[in-house]
């Protein structure tokens, strides 16, 4: 095994495009509030949850610590959706 935990580069690159895939889609059911592909746009971030999700269970089971970067980029998926950026002004304060 290698120091990093992990075997092969193509691995490295694998886990790497997961956590970008993951993180655009977050990006993009943000961006997509009001917009026609809206649904789709939610459906691929769900996908992506659990992959990267499922990503950083595997990675916890191999004792390595790259499940750092999954544990946080699943964590950013998270705020990314679900923080409101004020966008919503018409809202009556309290």
């Amino acid at each position: 095994m290698s120091p990093i935990g992990l075997q092969s580069l193509a691995t490295v690159l694998c886990l790497l495009a997961i956590q970008a895939l993951g993180f655009l889609s977050a990006l993009a059911a943000r961006r997509s509030d009001g917009a026609t592909g809206r649904t789709a746009c939610q459906w691929l971030f769900i996908a992506c949850l659990g992959l990267v999700g499922l990503s950083t269970a595997v990675l916890v089971s191999m004792a390595s610590g790259w499940w750092l970067a999954s544990g946080t980029t699943l964590s950013v998926m998270v705020l990314t959706t679900t923080y409101d950026c004020g966008v919503h002004s018409h809202l009556r304060e309290w």
